[in-house]
């Protein structure tokens, strides 16, 4: 087994690219119109978020899967609850299945005490999505494609240290994303 990150193709169109034209665009002194801009403000609230979820960032590449697992879509796990959902699905509703930083951060501070998060104010101030994608790699291959979820063919039965990882992992990357956005916005709006 090998994981890779769908995004490491210099060139191509891929949530990365497009973050870094998002990003270009923001600024007033941009020759992005405010439609153009307005559109790209929501695209990039929704990428970065995506890009800090470790299984937006990797796949695992198998036998099985040697084309891929297009980021845990072809992975079934069993979470404590007993319901079978794939693992891309398991970490993405990880904030009640909100699909944007606002939706995931709203949800966490409400429920889940996102607010006690921590954040690493000197990652929190990296800004290139090169990097983030390679965080969200590492802890991909290190967290979501931890065991029990090696065994592939099976329906992983996720244990309770899975499960508190990939909550802590999810909760940490959704509050680092959203410390993230805020210094990209104010940066592009000095």
């Amino acid at each position: 087994m090998r994981c890779s990150t769908p995004y490491s193709d210099a060139g191509a169109i891929n949530a990365v690219s497009q973050i870094k034209l998002f990003i270009a665009a923001l600024p007033a002194t941009s020759a992005a119109s405010d439609d153009v801009r307005s559109y790209d403000m929501v695209w990039l609230l929704h990428l970065i978020g995506d890009i800090h979820q470790p299984l937006h960032a990797t796949e695992r590449i198998s036998a099985i899967n040697p084309d891929g697992d297009r980021g845990g879509n072809e992975v079934n796990v069993m979470p404590a609850t007993g319901e079978t959902v794939d693992l891309h699905g398991y970490w993405d509703r990880m904030f009640g299945g909100y699909v944007s930083v606002p939706g995931a951060i709203y949800d966490a501070n409400d429920k889940a005490g996102l607010a006690k998060v921590q954040v690493d104010g000197t990652k929190a101030k990296v800004l290139d999505p090169d990097m983030w994608t390679q965080e969200s790699f590492v802890l991909g291959r290190k967290f979501a494609y931890a065991e029990p979820v090696l065994s592939e063919g099976t329906v992983a039965v996720l244990t309770r240290r899975y499960e508190t990882d990939a909550r802590n992992i999810a909760r940490s990357q959704a509050a680092l994303a959203a410390a993230r956005l805020a210094n990209v916005l104010n940066e592009a709006f000095k």
